[in-house]
C-alpha cells in the first residue's frame, strides 16, 4: 500500500519529537567529484550539517529517540562503544542541551589515548567519561548509576526503533527536495548501521518510489543476515506508524566487504576517498563511515555500475570530527 506525504506525516505526529537539527539538511551538487569519477551527476544529501555538535545522522535520530526520555522523566543518558563514537558525542551534546547528566562508557582501544576528535568533545560537553577494557567494568559502571538512584536512558537500545521512524521523515524532505529539482536519482547510497538506511527503505516504498537503495556497513558482516535484520527493524517501524507494508530481506540491499578487517580500521579505499572529496570538493567526509560509504560507491562508478547521464545520491551522516584522530593515518602514508 502506497500513502502520500500528508498520510505519513500524520503517523509520524503520533511519536513525540524534540527539536534538536536544523532542518531541512542541504542537498548539493559536486561536479567536480562527477568529472574526477568520470562518471554520473553526483548529489549528496548533507545531513553532516544538522547543527548540534558538528551535526550527523544522529541528531535527526535523536529528535525522535530521546524524546522519551524527557517526556518519562530520565536523567541519564548513557551511551558507550568505541572511543571516537559519533553516537557518545551527540548522546553528550544532547545532554548538555537538555539539562541531564551523560555518562559514555567506552572502549579503551588504539584511538582513545590522545584527546580530540569526538572524544575530545565528549568531554568538552561535561560528560563523565569511563574508557574501559571489558563487558565487567562496563557493568560496574552502569550497575553505581542504578544504586545511586538515577533513572538511565542509554541512546543503543532506548527508543531504538524510534531512530529508524525519524528517518522515515528524514526520507520525506529529501524526496521533496528531488521533486523541486526535479531530479529521480538511479541510486542512494547511505551507510548501513541500522537506522537511517532502515528509515529511507521505510519512507521510499511507504510513498511508493521505485529507488535503489544500498547500505554500506561499517563493520564486516554476513550480508544476507542483516538484511534480514534490518527487514525486521523496518516490520516494527510499520507497526510504530500503522503503515500497511511488509518487508522481507529482499526489499534491502547492504554491503559489508566494504568495511574492510574490522570496525574503525581505515581502508586503503577510505582513505582514498576521503582525500578526494576534501580536494576536489572541500568535502569532509570521515574514514569510518561516510568515508567508506563513498569508497564504495567510487567502486561502483568505476566498474561502469552507472553511466555519465544517470545521477547517484550519497547521503552524508557526518562524524566529521573522528578526522582529527585519524590524522596520522590519512597524511603519514605515501601519495
Amino acid at each position: 500500500m502506497h500513502y502520500t506525504i500528508d498520510q505519513i506525516r500524520l503517523a509520524l505526529k503520533k511519536c513525540h519529537r524534540l527539536s534538536l537539527a536544523d532542518l531541512p539538511t542541504p542537498l548539493e551538487d559536486v561536479p567536480k567529484l562527477s568529472e574526477a569519477l568520470g562518471g554520473p551527476r553526483i548529489l549528496v544529501k548533507r545531513e553532516d550539517q544538522t547543527g548540534l555538535a558538528f551535526g550527523g545522522n544522529k541528531v535527526r535520530e535523536f529528535e525522535y529517540s530521546v524524546a522519551p526520555a524527557v517526556s518519562e522523566g530520565y536523567d541519564v543518558l548513557l551511551h558507550g562503544a568505541a572511543s571516537q563514537s559519533n553516537q557518545s558525542r551527540l548522546t553528550a551534546a544532547v545532554a548538555a542541551k537538555l539539562g541531564l547528566k551523560m555518562v559514555m562508557v567506552g572502549r579503551k582501544d588504539e584511538h582513545s589515548n590522545d584527546m580530540n576528535g569526538n572524544l575530545f568533545l565528549t568531554h568538552l560537553f561535561g560528560a563523565d567519561v569511563h574508557l574501559v577494557e571489558s563487558a565487567e567494568e562496563r557493568s560496574e559502571v552502569e550497575k553505581k548509576l542504578e544504586a545511586d538512584g538515577h533513572k538511565v536512558y542509554n541512546t543503543s537500545y532506548d527508543g531504538y526503533y524510534l531512530r529508524s521512524v525519524a528517518y522515515v521523515d528524514g526520507f520525506i524532505e529529501l524526496w521533496e527536495q528531488l521533486q523541486e529539482q526535479n531530479v529521480v536519482p538511479d541510486a542512494l547510497y547511505v551507510c548501513s548501521g541500522v537506522h537511517t538506511h532502515v528509515g529511507l527503505v521505510v519512507g521510499a516504498k511507504a510513498l511508493g518510489v521505485d529507488l535503489r537503495i544500498v547500505g554500506i556497513s561499517p563493520s564486516p558482516q554476513d550480508n544476507a543476515k542483516k538484511n534480514m535484520q534490518l527487514a525486521e527493524v523496518a516490520n516494527e517501524v510499520c507497526k510504530i506508524l500503522s503503515l500497511d507494508i511488509h518487508f522481507t530481506a529482499d526489499d534491502f540491499e547492504s554491503y559489508g566487504e566494504y568495511a574492510g578487517e574490522d570496525y574503525g580500521v581505515l581502508t586503503r579505499e577510505s582513505r582514498e576517498s576521503v582525500l578526494l572529496a576534501a580536494r576536489t570538493e572541500g568535502l569532509l567526509l570521515d574514514p569510518v563511515y561516510s568515508g567508506k560509504t563513498f569508497a564504495a560507491m567510487i567502486e561502483h562508478i568505476r566498474k561502469g555500475k552507472y553511466t555519465k547521464d544517470q545521477t547517484v545520491l550519497f547521503v552524508h551522516t557526518g562524524g566529521t570530527p573522528a578526522l582529527f584522530a585519524y590524522a596520522d593515518e590519512l597524511l603519514n602514508k605515501t601519495e
